[in-house]
Order: C-alpha cells, then structure tokens, then sequence
C-alpha cells in the first residue's frame, strides 16, 4: 500500500502542535501551525473550519480536560466545590499560562469546559446564592485563577530588587523566597482562601438580612 504524500493530520493533532508553539512563542498563526506539521495551511480548515478561534477553543478543552470538576461529591458544601474547581482550573492554566490571553479574548464555547461552568453555578444556586450573584462568583473565581495562572508564568524576578529604594520591598521578596516551595502556589493557596471566606460571609451576611 502506497503511503501518503502528505502528514496525516487530525484535530487532535493540530492541537497539540498549537500548543506546543504557545508554550514556546506565546501565540500561534494559521501559516506557522501548518509548517510546523509540514501540511499546507489550506489543510488545516479541513480540521478546523472555523479557523484560528477553533483552535483557540480547541486548546481551552486540550488545556483544561479532566481538570475541572462537573459534579460535587458528597457531603461537599458550595465552598468545598468551589476550591476544588479553583484548584483544578488553576492546575491546568498554570501549566500552560501563555494560552490565558487567547483564551481570555474570546467567548467559552467548549461543551467540557462549559459542563464545569454550569455545575459551579448549579452548586452555588443549589447552597442558596440567587442566579445573578452566583454568576459573580464564578467571575471572580475566574479571574482570580486567570491571574494566578499569568502568575505562574511570570519571570522568577517579578519585582526589581533595589534594596537602597524599595528596601521594604526587597526585604520581603527575600522573606518570600526564603520559604519552602513555589512562590506562585503559595500566593495562591493565601487569595484563595481569602476570597472563599469572603464570599462565604456575604453569603451569610446576605442570608441573613433576607431572614430578617
């Protein structure tokens, strides 16, 4: 049997190699996708119709598959679930924080990544959030975990260290390099659970004054 003139290509494939050059490069283009897997660009639409935001979307459920949950488990109140979701969203976007950007610039359209979504909201509404607050907890999850993500993959000097000017600054850079383990994963561990305890006492504070 003769083999193909060309690379075989699958979505799968166009994928993967996207993403490969978003760690790399920080961006990708149709032409650039098609030289890196040695195929005409035209071939790609076979794969891809809808072009540059179908991979983008298209790397949003690679990025993020099996890492962010679509149902609680039991005995898992709304802040629990929510930590969980944090946490796994966080994993995956930090893994690969260059696709935040191109993700960020167009609508969630990804029926895995949207299945967590609509959990995350069904869980709030479900633990007594009403729909249009439960939708701010989930933006602010959202950006929460983005800036976490571009935090992971800032330069290992976020902060000119310039002990003569900014000598408090300086001195707690130091501090925190001085700890045990990433940087990045401690600071998010500490804005997560400030920001969960401070949902969770609006929720009652809330609750309250419609009890009232």
């Amino acid at each position: 049997m003769a083999r193909p003139t060309s690379p075989l290509l699958s979505r799968g494939a166009i994928l993967t190699a996207s993403l490969d050059l978003v760690d790399v490069a920080g961006d990708f283009t149709m032409p650039r996708l098609a030289r890196a897997l040695g195929v005409s660009a035209s071939s790609l639409y076979h794969h891809v119709p809808g072009g540059r935001s179908d991979v983008v979307e298209g790397l949003r459920g690679l990025v993020c598959a099996g890492r962010m949950p679509d149902q609680r488990v039991d005995g898992e109140d709304w802040r629990a679930f929510a930590e969980r979701w944090a946490r796994g969203y966080r994993g995956a976007m930090a893994a690969h924080p260059h696709v935040v950007p191109l993700l960020t610039a167009q609508t969630v359209s990804d029926p895995e990544v949207l299945a967590s979504y609509e959990a995350l909201v069904e869980v709030l509404v479900q633990d007594g959030f009403d729909d249009a607050t439960a939708l701010h907890v989930v933006a602010v999850l959202d950006c929460f975990v983005l800036g976490s993500a571009l935090d992971a993959g800032a330069p290992a000097e976020v902060w000119d260290d310039d002990d003569e000017r900014r000598p408090r600054l300086s001195r707690a850079v130091r501090a925190a390099e001085s700890q045990p383990g990433d940087r990045s994963a401690a600071t998010f561990e500490l804005g997560l659970g400030s920001l969960l305890t401070g949902l969770e006492l609006a929720h009652r504070s809330g609750a309250a004054a419609e009890g009232a």
